[in-house]
């Protein structure tokens, strides 16, 4: 028996059962929960997921949906090709794509992918503007057949397709960044196992679960479901894809999804990299192309907290040196090469009664690529370095940029004194803001210039040949640091290893941690402030990943 009703608030239809007896039951809680209950499988690391998808062999994920199998770099193509993904796939004043690109939305033609000579296939996440957290998967079918929901398997690749700076109910909800990297498998039913390289003539299709994932399972909602890239797939025949090549490569396809009635087509974005040139029916239309802008504003901030004992662990109370990162910005050419880096980070305090100093060496940029004076807000602070002409560290393969050579000095203050980590100390003072711009003759790749990783570090004892410096963990010295200091105290460095600035039981002397970071009070551990800190750094960050939430007030400055 089928059960309708026309009141939103409940489900319908719904199939009733008949009890011998002829009573009927139904509760409707009840059958949400095993419409949404309906998992077949259970990860290594205890997630379930649904009955009708398939995983590929090594994936899982953690519990913001990172998968395990993503790749350890970004990958990004080009800033102009990026920018017209976003552009493309969004609503242009007030204009959606069903809007402006109606010839795109025929039924099956511009999502599909035909493979036309043997390849292997990535996706790579590019942003998403749902409210829901989707999961995200592909099939596959031979190319000139028609798929049902019978003959084709569902595959897994992103359990939630939510950027990290994606927030619910107050809490993060997501793990992607842009460029994260998963590469596809071809399964082979007659060989019932997952190959590298997906076949000529095979067609791939795309699939997303709607608002599926939760408290790290892929599960099923009632009120979504699963959208379809090929349109005779879903319930009410809309095309719930839309993919776009890359004209000037074809290297690249571009993959929109619409999760629920908006018909913008951001509710996914990703993008497919074909490893092998000329594999695909370029019967897929053009990406449209839209100038990038040429300034890209990072606002990505971060706190860097230090310990100057280094190799002992010393108090350990992570306030010797303290800086904010306030602002990083690049600007781009067409070509996605970087013309111009500018950085902004403000001196906040400094518990140490000795010298300290700071710098940042730019790990992917040779010293010979900086060709013109960097532009620093304030040149006189750090008149102890040793630098060329273009005010950069001499002796260095990597660019170093100096910051101050005397963190005191540099906040107004001729005594080694303890500044902004004794509460109500007549040493403490405001910020002291630093700033400079790096402008680049030839323009350098973003690769090179990572600036979401600035090795930032310190050095104590002055500034001078095998000097004393100390780094956030696992960031390499300069050709300048005394590394026969590696392997004493505490210490657990070694550079065969590639292991640096951790302690022989996972300590680390430099963190970075998110701006609304407290440090602790002076000769207060910072493992008494923060209880969860410990198993945080032990664990390289995999634990407690929001570790700073929990602190003892009485113990940090405020």
């Amino acid at each position: 028996m089928w059960l309708y009703t026309d009141y939103l608030g409940a489900i319908s239809p719904v199939k009733i059962t008949i009890s011998d007896n002829g009573e009927i039951k139904y509760n409707q809680a009840d059958y949400i929960a095993s419409l949404n209950t309906q998992t077949r499988g259970v990860t290594n690391s205890g997630h379930n997921y649904l009955d009708d998808w398939m995983l590929m062999q090594g994936l899982d994920w953690d519990k913001y949906g990172l998968p395990s199998i993503v790749e350890k770099d970004l990958s990004l193509p080009s800033s102009a090709v990026l920018y017209s993904i976003k552009e493309t796939y969004n609503t242009t004043s007030g204009k959606r794509i069903k809007d402006l690109h109606s010839d795109w939305l025929n039924n099956n033609t511009t999502s599909e992918i035909k493979i036309t000579k043997a390849t292997e296939l990535s996706l790579v996440f590019v942003a998403s503007g749902a409210s829901w957290s989707n999961a995200v998967g592909y099939f596959t079918y031979p190319t000139g057949t028609t798929p049902t929901l019978s003959s084709i398997k569902k595959i897994l690749a992103f359990p939630n397709a939510s950027p990290i700076s994606k927030v619910s109910d107050g809490q993060r909800a997501g793990a992607l960044l842009c460029g994260h990297e998963v590469k596809l498998k071809y399964w082979n039913e007659v060989a019932q196992q997952f190959e590298d390289e997906f076949p000529e003539g095979v067609t791939i299709g795309w699939c997303l679960e709607g608002a599926s994932f939760k408290d790290g399972n892929v599960g099923r909602q009632s009120y979504a479901g699963t959208r379809y890239s090929y349109s005779s797939l879903n319930s009410d025949n809309e095309q719930r894809v839309v993919a776009l090549r890359d004209g000037s490569t074809d290297q690249i396809v571009a993959i929109g999804f619409e999760d629920n009635k908006d018909f913008d087509y951001c509710d996914a974005t990703f993008y497919l990299k074909i490893a092998n040139p000329g594999s695909i029916d370029t019967e897929v239309p053009e990406l449209p192309s839209v100038d990038p802008p040429t300034t890209v504003n990072n606002t990505v901030t971060g706190l860097l907290a230090f310990e100057d004992l280094w190799p002992s662990q010393g108090d350990y109370d992570m306030n010797d040196l303290v800086m904010i990162i306030k602002e990083r910005t690049i600007s781009l050419n067409k070509n996605n090469k970087v013309e111009e880096f500018k950085l902004s980070i403000d001196l906040a305090a400094t518990g140490a009664t000795k010298s300290i100093g700071a710098a940042i060496m730019l790990d992917g940029v040779p010293a010979s690529a900086i060709t013109q004076p960097v532009e620093f807000s304030d040149n006189s602070l750090f008149k102890g370095f040793n630098v060329n002409s273009n005010l950069i560290e001499n002796g260095q393969d990597y660019a170093v940029i100096p910051l101050f050579d005397d963190a005191h000095k540099a906040l107004g203050r001729d005594r080694y004194e303890q500044i902004n980590t004794i509460a109500g100390h007549s040493a403490n003072t405001s910020p002291k803001n630093i700033s400079f711009t790096i402008k680049f003759s030839n323009p350098i790749s973003v690769d090179e210039l990572n600036i979401n990783k600035l090795n930032v570090f310190i050095f104590v004892e002055g500034n001078r040949n095998q000097r004393k410096e100390i780094h956030i963990v696992g960031y390499q010295p300069t050709k300048l640091a005394n590394t026969d200091l590696f392997g004493g105290n505490n210490d657990d460095s070694s550079t065969s290893r590639k292991r640096y600035y951790i302690s022989k039981d996972n300590l680390a002397w430099g963190i970075m941690v998110p701006t609304d970071f407290k440090w602790p009070l002076e000769y207060v551990n910072i493992k008494s402030a923060y209880s969860l800190f410990e198993s945080w750094v032990t664990s390289g960050g995999t634990k407690n990943e929001e570790w700073w939430k929990t602190f003892d007030s009485s113990r940090v400055y405020k």
